[in-house]
């Protein structure tokens, strides 16, 4: 569990500064009042559990009637925040961004954006509970349109809702819910962001709007090949370029029996060992050759040439194994 914390754990006349406090510090700046009046401030109870799951953060909250506002100078402060992908779980939750009002029954799902305000109530009787999905804002970004679907509910008695809401809640469960404490992998996440986006687009009359096709392994392909000298080249850096998940660029590379940082570490070496090669390039150190195209560490790059290639990158160079330039060793 990377937080929990309960307002019992304060003496009563605090519970709501540190309510607020803990809110504005670790996920939002956002203005809470408790619903009720001024009366009700000292009677505020609440409690919040949060955790990493697949680049994910997943927070659990459960408190007393309150509302929650996001204003400009919180997003002037704070900068634009993540993605929120809403799953109400109790009682219900009246929600307000870009003109649009929704109303949350248990298992709805709904979608904000925080670089731009929003209002949300949990007015009770009795408290709530309520699960967020906090998304980085490259893996919604990726699917086109999708920051037009703020604001709009996926009822969970609906085709849509019927698929997606189950399996959100199930991946909110906490760690030891889990057999071991195994948590679900990075392929389910991603199939669960794939069912959320779906739904969203569908309640929006959005599933035809702005989605690109999906490209072919060679376009990947060509891109990872132009941006082979970027050590921070990840699969989600990829994924993100060619508006595909992560789970489905793996899936692409997959088809041809490859992995994506196998092939990815394969064209680094093809073009350093082409590089050692070439005379006009004597005056790059070792080190600076690995680092052109990628490698962090001149020592991580030793090593793996050498089980690569059987020598070293000196020896290569110094010409203990001859090696010819040819076109055919930059292909993909």
């Amino acid at each position: 569990m990377d937080l929990a914390f309960a307002t019992g754990q304060v003496a009563p006349p605090d519970r709501l500064a540190a309510w607020r406090e803990l809110v504005n510090r670790v996920f939002l700046p956002l203005a809470i009042t408790p619903i009720g009046g001024p009366d009700r401030a000292g009677a505020f109870g609440g409690s919040v559990t949060g955790r990493s799951l697949g680049g994910l953060q997943v927070w659990r909250v459960r408190a007393s009637p309150m509302s929650a506002v996001r204003a400009w100078q919180h997003i002037e402060t704070s900068g634009n925040g993540d993605y929120l992908l809403a799953l109400h779980v109790t009682g219900t939750a009246h929600a307000a961004q870009d003109g649009r009002e929704v109303t949350l029954g248990p298992g709805d799902l709904a979608l904000f954006d925080p670089s731009r305000p929003y209002a949300i109530s949990f007015p009770g009787p009795g408290a709530f509970e309520h699960v967020i999905y906090q998304v980085p804002r490259a893996s919604l970004d990726a699917r086109r349109g999708i920051g037009a679907a703020t604001a709009v509910r996926v009822p969970a008695a609906s085709s849509a809702g019927r698929l997606v809401s189950p399996y959100l809640r199930t991946l909110a469960r906490p760690a030891a819910a889990w057999p071991g404490g195994h948590l679900p992998g990075q392929a389910f996440v991603d199939a669960g962001l794939d069912l959320a986006v779906s739904a969203l687009r569908t309640v929006a009359g959005q599933q035809d709007q702005g989605v690109r096709s999906r490209p072919s392994l060679s376009e990947l392909k060509d891109y990872t090949l132009a941006h082979l000298g970027d050590p921070g080249l990840c699969p989600q850096a990829v994924a993100l370029a060619g508006f595909v998940s992560v789970r489905q660029l793996h899936r692409l590379f997959a088809s041809e029996g490859l992995t994506f940082g196998d092939w990815v570490r394969e064209q680094r070496l093809r073009r350093c060992r082409d590089d050692l090669a070439d005379h006009r390039l004597s005056h790059l150190a070792v080190a600076e050759i690995a680092a052109r195209w990628g490698f962090r560490s001149a020592a991580h790059f030793t090593r793996t040439f050498q089980a690569r290639y059987g020598t070293t990158p000196t020896s290569l160079r110094s010409g203990g194994t001859p090696y010819r330039h040819t076109n055919a060793a930059r292909s993909p």
